[in-house]
């Protein structure tokens, strides 16, 4: 075990239903930030991946300056492997709780592609 000091920082304690009862998130990390106080979670630090999209702004990334931001529209549009002219359009139409619904639905365009081309 380790402190967490001013001075020395390696990450940021998520709390976890874990023997440990965290897991430490570092710069570039994903966390899943769904149900913050539950005491089941598990799997809520992506160690330098991105863990599953839902259908709601529950992702986040550790910056560098060891602050947790919420991924954008656009990052999770990125994930999934769509385009930027295809957000760029989708965004036109739709409000923000949309583009998360609608990316948290769809699946990743690069694992179907794969996928069809193992079939044919």
């Amino acid at each position: 075990m380790f402190t967490l000091t001013a001075q020395d920082r390696h990450g940021i304690l998520i709390k976890e239903a874990t023997k440990k009862g965290y897991a430490e998130a570092t710069v570039g990390d994903s966390v899943n930030l769904s149900h913050p106080n539950s005491k089941t979670r598990r799997g809520r630090v992506g160690n330098q991946i991105a863990n599953t999209l839902l259908t709601g702004e529950s992702q986040g990334v550790v910056e560098p300056d060891f602050r947790i931001r919420k991924l954008t529209p656009r990052e999770c549009w990125r994930l999934q492997g769509f385009p930027d002219w295809a957000f760029d359009k989708a965004q036109e139409v739709n409000s923000n709780s949309q583009l998360y619904k609608q990316v948290g639905n769809s699946v990743t365009v690069n694992v179907i592609s794969a996928i069809a081309q193992g079939l044919g």
